[in-house]
């Protein structure tokens, strides 16, 4: 009897285990749908976007980026972050570049330095190394760039030639474009074939979004690259970049001071990252605006004077509007070196325009002053005085 009452009681456990395992599989089945569906859920509700790329290659050329997509705007930014960026590296114990927290197929302690550093907050990540770029952009039947002119160059033992033109590149053809190196290229070049690079891909994604996601060429797209994406948002992803406006991204970069530390020469960001954190709560405003500006209203073209003896400040100066996307057309002194404070000047009789370059550096001074004799490719004319202190004028 005792050993009847005995199976019994065995059966009774062993049917209380089988349930507590479904009940358990079904919390795990659920949670992770609720987990992969994060893209989703901030599409639906048209949160903004923001996306890690890493692009592995060899030091020389290692980058990340971050993209900024705003979903009821369908407008984007792509802010550029090059590998050498100087930063304390807090499990190092020690300031270095801010590769060194690069792993391969693993991104998290690279995306928590780059949030540091942006302000943002990055959930969603993108690993690309050679070999998985090259498949991705061979998947996508070539990215479609302009190179303005021809390039025949040797590094080391390799020679790369490119055609200039509008060009249709095969993935070969792609990581030569990013990775090649010359020595007269000013960095501005060179950070903006990164970005092109970027541009096109993301292009090519949008407007071929109904063959990556069939059920053949689907699974080869997801398996090109290492991300965090689940296949749900991964597909989301692909159908949401149908309706980026591709054409008005905004550029971006990190712009700083180069110095040497233990024999690495370093990226340190202007005024320890304020800079870079304003200049992307910007660009997040901008792109988030539902304003649309004619192509000729997105650049204003601003020439920086020093009217101090200041030596530098111009070009401080400049760096600060170039991040916010000014076309700096000139950078020199002004007629006298003793300005007090500083002035901000329209020169096309469109004072909107002086305003906001005023804004950016909160300066109270602003003053409309159309001349025949300034140069007409010139906007806006600021001249720094001596309450400029390289960031902001001080009253």
């Amino acid at each position: 009897m005792r050993k009847k009452r005995a199976r019994r009681w065995d059966k009774g456990i062993f049917l209380l285990l089988v349930i507590l395992v479904v009940v358990s599989a079904t919390a795990v089945f659920a949670y992770l749908n609720l987990r992969t569906d994060v893209f989703a859920e901030q599409l639906k509700e048209g949160s903004m976007i923001s996306m890690l790329f890493a692009v592995s290659g060899d030091k020389d050329y290692r980058f990340f980026s971050v993209f900024m997509y705003d979903p009821l705007t369908h407008k984007g930014a792509i802010i550029f972050i090059p590998g050498n960026v100087g930063s304390i590296v807090e499990s190092l114990k020690r300031v270095d570049r801010i590769d060194v927290l690069y792993r391969d197929g693993e991104l998290g302690p690279l995306r928590d330095k780059v949030e540091q550093l942006t302000g943002l907050k990055i959930p969603f990540m993108v690993d690309m190394t050679e070999s998985s770029l090259r498949r991705v952009v061979d998947i996508l039947g070539g990215l479609e760039l302009f190179i303005p002119n021809p390039v025949d160059t040797v590094s080391g033992d390799e020679r790369t030639l490119l055609p200039s033109g509008s060009v249709l590149l095969d993935g070969d053809k792609v990581v030569s474009y990013i990775s090649y190196s010359e020595k007269l290229e000013s960095e501005v070049d060179w950070v903006g074939r990164k970005q092109k690079f970027l541009q096109a891909l993301f292009k090519a994604i949008g407007s071929g979004g109904d063959y990556l996601t069939t059920k053949t060429v689907f699974p080869l797209f997801k398996d090109a690259f290492r991300t965090n994406l689940s296949v749900r948002a991964l597909s989301s992803f692909i159908r949401e970049m149908e309706k980026l406006d591709g054409e008005r991204l905004i550029f971006q970069r990190v712009l700083g001071s180069s110095r040497v530390v233990d024999n690495k020469e370093l990226l340190f960001p202007h005024f320890d990252g304020e800079l870079l954190r304003e200049t992307v709560k910007q660009t997040r405003e901008t792109i988030a605006s539902q304003e649309l500006l004619p192509d000729e209203e997105l650049t204003v073209a601003l020439e920086v004077l020093n009217g101090t003896q200041v030596t530098g400040l111009a070009a401080r100066a400049a760096n600060i509007f170039r991040s916010f996307g000014y076309d700096i057309v000139t950078i020199a002194n002004a007629d006298k070196s003793d300005y007090l404070k500083t002035v901000v000047l329209d020169r096309r009789g469109e004072l909107e325009a002086a305003r906001r370059v005023a804004e950016l550096i909160k300066c109270q001074r602003v003053y409309t002053r159309p001349e025949e004799e300034v140069d007409v490719s010139i906007d806006v004319t600021l001249i720094l005085g001596k309450d400029f202190d390289g960031r902001y004028c001080k009253e």
